[in-house]
């Protein structure tokens, strides 16, 4: 056998291997989800001889799956979409105004990359809560722009830079302004680095739990990682009622990713040569 081929196969293995890794827990976490609470504790590993379905049918009526999903989608649909916008604009309006303005404005917003956020939560609820924000919805959103802004338009701002700005002169002899330049040249010419960001920040919202946690307060307003949170308690952990919780929340973001694989591929590539 050439050295090529020995490399290939050794090169699968390693990568099959991995995915194994990968995987296995995930498998863990189905097997388990179809288990009564006292075969997932003693017997975590074991493949179940019965499935009980009806772990998911209480699941869904105990976390009320259809509120709390409805509540996550939201946040997420509404924060990346924000993100991405935001952060597009930004980035145009630094790189082809460039003022001191503009140049501060951009170094700022990179920079507030460095600050852990951990630091910023309380800060966070007192200013929700000044605005009247906290314990809603849109309060997440808005902070979920907060935190998604600096990286979103570190991204787009390498991808603008690579716009030729001959292609603005053109649509403005032809009668193009500044807003239609932006929504009708720039924005499509930046889809691949936009899904890019798309990808990265629903999966990071929709599986988020510090922010949910720290401002929504009320059982209304829970999404789905902060449902599954209230089934342990200090005395007892429902995991027969969490799991399924668990694996019905994987289904809607595992759907994306099925349906918008290829984009997701290309616009990763994109933008990573952009980058």
């Amino acid at each position: 056998m050439k050295k090529g081929k020995i490399g290939s196969v050794i090169l699968f293995l390693v990568m099959l291997l991995a995915v194994l890794v990968f995987l296995y827990p995930l498998f863990v976490v189905v097997m388990n989800s179809f288990k009564p609470l006292g075969d997932i504790i003693a017997r975590p590993l074991e493949i179940p001889g019965i499935l009980h379905l009806e772990n998911y049918i209480n699941a869904w009526k105990t976390v009320e799956i259809p509120r709390v999903m409805w509540n996550t989608a939201l946040v997420t649909v509404l924060s990346v979409t924000g993100i991405v916008l935001l952060s597009a604009m930004s980035a145009y309006w630094s790189e082809r105004h460039p003022t001191v303005y503009s140049r501060i404005f951009s170094r700022l917003l990179v920079l507030s990359m460095l600050i852990p956020f951990a630091s910023l939560m309380i800060p966070l609820v007192q200013v929700m809560r000044v605005f009247r924000l906290n314990n809603s919805l849109s309060g997440a959103i808005v902070t979920y722009w907060g935190i998604g802004l600096a990286f979103a338009f570190f991204m787009t701002q390498g991808a603008v830079k690579s716009l030729p700005y001959e292609l603005e002169e053109a649509a403005i002899v032809d009668g193009c302004g500044p807003v239609r330049v932006f929504w009708q040249i720039i924005l499509p010419l930046l889809q691949p680095t936009m899904v890019t960001i798309f990808v990265m920040d629903i999966f990071w919202i929709w599986n988020d739990f510090i922010v949910p946690l720290i401002l929504l307060d009320s059982s209304q307003l829970s999404t789905i990682q902060l449902a599954i949170k209230k089934l342990f308690s200090q005395y007892s952990s429902q995991w027969d009622l969490a799991l399924p919780a668990l694996v019905i929340s994987i289904v809607p973001i595992l759907v994306v990713f099925v349906l918008l694989q290829k984009k997701i591929v290309g616009g990763i590539l994109a933008g990573a040569v952009k980058g």
